[in-house]
């Protein structure tokens, strides 16, 4: 729900299982509207969905995404923030630094956090900033060249750039 000054108080999505979209929408009508019908039932929802690669490219099929801005139409709810740090399962197994596989160093992550915001672009309710969040670049230990940090920043670049290519075409108000 958004609260003053323009702050969202939200449920955020991580703390269920969620590997493909099925499971993670299942946990979205059960966990996240129980909550809802509790806290905020006569008024807007604020939802942080986490996605996973996998259902990050299910849910970014037109007629996916188009059923699932009407359940969020019908339950008033809404979508500000995408957590997209963990890229794959993320319950159920040792994650520890796994968590930052792929990192910043690969085209993957570009392309993962890239279809998070494009997600995100489609769901977001005019008016209101969005966020995604992401693994910070990679894990300390895994980078061992001047042409991994390289690598890195070059990626981080293409995301803003996509992300600024999105921003120009977006609706505002």
């Amino acid at each position: 729900m958004k609260l003053k000054h323009g702050l969202h108080l939200a449920y955020c999505t991580n703390i269920h299982r969620g590997e493909d979209w099925a499971e993670t929408f299942d946990s979205l009508q059960k966990y996240t509207m129980a909550v809802r019908a509790r806290v905020a039932s006569n008024q807007p929802y604020a939802i942080g969905l986490r996605l996973s690669d996998l259902a990050s490219r299910e849910l970014a099929e037109p007629k996916a995404l188009h059923r699932f801005k009407g359940w969020l139409e019908e339950n008033n709810s809404y979508i500000f923030t995408i957590n997209g740090f963990p890229y794959g399962r993320f319950h159920g197994g040792r994650v520890k630094e796994q968590v930052y596989l792929p990192d910043w160093t690969s085209s993957e992550r570009l392309a993962f956090t890239n279809r998070l915001f494009d997600i995100l672009a489609e769901l977001l309710p005019a008016g209101i900033e969005g966020s995604v969040s992401t693994v910070p670049c990679s894990f300390k230990e895994f980078i061992r060249t001047d042409a991994q940090v390289q690598s890195m920043a070059q990626n981080l670049w293409s995301c803003v750039d996509h992300i600024a290519a999105l921003g120009d075409g977006r609706r505002t108000g």
